[in-house]
């Protein structure tokens, strides 16, 4: 015979959750971005935390530091970079002239003047400076209207490497003359070369591969 058995218990502790009652994680908004005149203190230590240290003050003016990196990052494809508007400190020591016969050239002891700021510059990560590049980027286009620009400032930039990356390799003697006060390549067209591509020859081929390199880097990773 059979017997009506009663239904089974429900589990115990069981819940039904909708769709509708799992709340959606809230993604984590930016850090504001500081005030573009008081912003020096904020970028120096994301530019410290980038190299690895503390001692930027070595190499960069810690004064309007994007205004002048804007300023003189223009003034590169020009013929000269002027001191006051430069965010990075000059090379130690006077320039360094060899002498061959009667000819002037620059010395390889000159290169040795750049060993500071290319091991700077060596230990920053490209990828690294693209995310504070990007982070930073409405400040630096601040600082480029500010100062007379047109359009975009990362146009600007990527310009500004494309004619570096253009910057003659010279692995030989580099020839110069001294007609007045300073001194000039004898070679023409490296005398017609801009500021910055001079700066690149001016600092021997070695130390100019490693800025070469980052500066591919950099430019595949805000223009891919």
């Amino acid at each position: 015979q059979l017997t009506e058995q009663a239904p089974l218990p429900a589990p115990e502790n069981t819940t039904v959750e909708s769709e509708a009652e799992v709340a959606p994680e809230a993604e984590t908004p930016p850090e504001p971005l500081p005030v573009l005149t008081e912003s020096d203190a904020e970028i120096t230590q994301a530019l410290a935390d980038i190299a690895g240290t503390a001692r930027l003050a070595d190499y960069l003016v810690i004064d309007q530091l994007i205004s002048r990196a804007v300023a003189a990052i223009d003034s590169l494809t020009t013929r000269r970079v002027a001191v006051n508007i430069n965010p990075i400190r000059p090379a130690p020591d006077k320039f360094i002239v060899a002498t061959e016969a009667e000819a002037l050239l620059l010395s390889a002891e000159n290169f040795a003047r750049y060993d500071g700021h290319v091991a700077l510059l060596r230990a920053m990560d490209g990828n690294a400076l693209v995310a504070f590049y990007r982070r930073y980027d409405p400040l630096f286009q601040q600082a480029w209207e500010e100062n007379g620009g047109e359009g975009s400032f990362t146009d600007r930039l990527l310009a500004v490497i494309d004619n570096l990356l253009e910057a003659p390799d010279l692995a030989g003697p580099v020839y110069l003359v001294k007609p007045e006060a300073v001194y000039l390549f004898e070679d023409p067209e490296l005398e017609a070369m801009t500021a910055g591509q001079k700066i690149l020859v001016r600092m021997g081929s070695a130390h100019a591969a490693v800025v070469r390199e980052k500066l591919e880097a950099i430019r595949a990773a805000l223009n891919p």
